[in-house]
């Protein structure tokens, strides 16, 4: 009983240099009396069986209760009184049952911030409901189905995730609001990530496959999968968390297996972005020895670049000098099926943009990695600058970079990789005169000797069959 007393005694235990006033309407004694009421039953009659949570929230209601009904009870002092002494005694009891009522809505704060920055996270609300429109219309439009409806899932959360923490402004103890923001911005990157993979296993296909370390589509399966066991860890995580939270128990366990989820996704595209890097290396310094001799033919390999990190970067920008080198000296050992993508305006570029994309998820992956080991009421998840600048920022790089970006802009509304056509090998299916005849120069094409007649039966057979 004499914890209970001490708890309905509750008074600030330090004083605050400045505070406003709360007023409570009389109106509300009624309801406040009989919260009094039954929190206090509820502790005495189950003091030695109560959970963890019934008696937090149960002393709760008391303090809250009792500093409202001191407040009602000061203001009607206050009202009649004309003695000095009694004006300041009752000023006195009102400051202190302010102060309690301040600090009894600190601990309900789930967020552990005072108050949520209401620009940066409407500018974000509406920065992602545009990449919402954006990919709900090229979804309808376009026919790259996976890196569509990926896409289209990471905009979707990112949303709901700046709406329930808009949603929070005004009230930033509701449960169900932090939930909602903390799951969906957590496994939002995952989706945005497995659209990026497919795309390396399609500029494989456009390339061709001798420079890839791993089939097409083994980028897109391991990948992918990685992301799955690393969201279900994440969930696994968030819903220990969650429980942990909503009891008032501690949250480490939760914290732990979200960490470990995160950091297995860390791990995941950090080998991504090795194979990624991998190559955009081979495409732009291929190894002659390993390819055609019509290429060889085609190249005079004192026009080849030497491998560095300065002709890298140079090719990787696309200067306009490296744009006419891909064009006349790389082109020969490509795949000449997808020629035409590659000529496309905007494709020389289309790699710096996936990178851009992949580092700035990758940015924000180890972000929330020390985030979350810092545990939820650390200090970056409690500075939203961080919040804003290295993880909602990173997601608005990526999503709008695929905007003027997005495959059906880059490769072309005709040009449709589709999944059955890298299984069955259908780019690797080229007829070798056509090989041969789609890389020769206009210039040089009256010079090579070629019999009519052969080529003429040769057609002739064809029909027949």
């Amino acid at each position: 009983m004499d914890s209970i007393s001490s708890i309905a005694a509750w008074t600030p235990t330090t004083t605050a240099t400045s505070t406003s006033l709360k007023s409570v309407a009389t109106t509300a004694e009624s309801a406040l009396e009989s919260s009094l009421s039954k929190a206090l039953h509820s502790l005495t009659g189950h003091t030695s069986t109560m959970m963890r949570n019934d008696y937090v929230s149960a002393s709760r209601a008391i303090r809250g209760a009792q500093a409202s009904l001191s407040i009602i009870s000061a203001e009607q002092v206050l009202a009649t009184a004309t003695a000095e002494s009694v004006k300041v005694q009752a000023t006195e009891v009102m400051w202190n049952s302010t102060q309690n009522l301040d600090d009894l809505a600190w601990e309900e704060n789930i967020y552990g911030i005072r108050h949520l920055t209401r620009p940066g996270n409407i500018f974000f609300l509406v920065a992602f409901s545009i990449t919402l429109l954006w990919y709900t219309l090229i979804f309808i439009k376009s026919r790259y189905w996976w890196f569509n409806i990926a896409f289209f899932c990471g905009a979707a959360l990112e949303f709901l995730g700046f709406l329930g923490r808009v949603l929070s402004f005004s009230d930033m103890t509701s449960f169900s609001y932090y939930v909602m923001q903390m799951v969906t911005l957590t496994i939002a990157p995952a989706f945005t990530m497995g659209g990026i993979y497919f795309l390396l296993g399609q500029l494989v296909i456009i390339h061709g496959r001798q420079f890839s370390a791993l089939k097409p589509l083994w980028y897109a399966y391991i990948f992918i999968a990685c992301d799955i066991v690393s969201l279900f860890i994440q969930a696994a995580g968030g819903g220990i968390a969650s429980s942990a939270t909503s009891s008032n128990t501690s949250t480490d366990g939760g914290t732990h297996t979200m960490i470990a989820g995160i950091v297995f996704q860390a791990v995941s595209m950090s080998v991504y972005v090795s194979l990624w890097f991998i190559f955009i290396w081979r495409i732009y310094f291929p190894k002659t020895s390993t390819y055609s001799q019509y290429a060889m033919d085609k190249v005079d390999q004192h026009q080849m670049l030497k491998p560095g990190l300065k002709n890298f970067l140079k090719l990787f920008f696309n200067t306009k000098a490296s744009a006419e080198y891909k064009k006349t000296v790389l082109e020969p050992y490509y795949n000449p099926k997808y020629s035409d993508i590659r000529q496309r305006s905007l494709y020389n570029y289309f790699p710096l943009a996936v990178t851009c994309a992949i580092i700035a998820i990758f940015v924000r992956c180890i972000y929330r990695v020390v985030e979350l080991a810092q545990g939820f009421r650390g200090y970056l998840i409690t500075h939203e600058v961080y919040i804003m600048c290295l993880d909602a920022a990173m997601l608005v790089i990526a999503l709008y970079v695929f905007i003027p970006f997005h495959p059906y802009i880059v490769f072309g509304s005709s040009n449709i990789i589709r999944l059955g056509d890298i299984k069955g090998n259908v780019d690797e299916k080229v007829d070798a005169e056509e090989m041969y005849l789609t890389n020769i120069d206009e210039n040089t094409v009256e010079s090579i000797s070629v019999d009519p007649v052969s080529i003429e039966n040769r057609g002739g057979e064809t029909d027949g069959k």
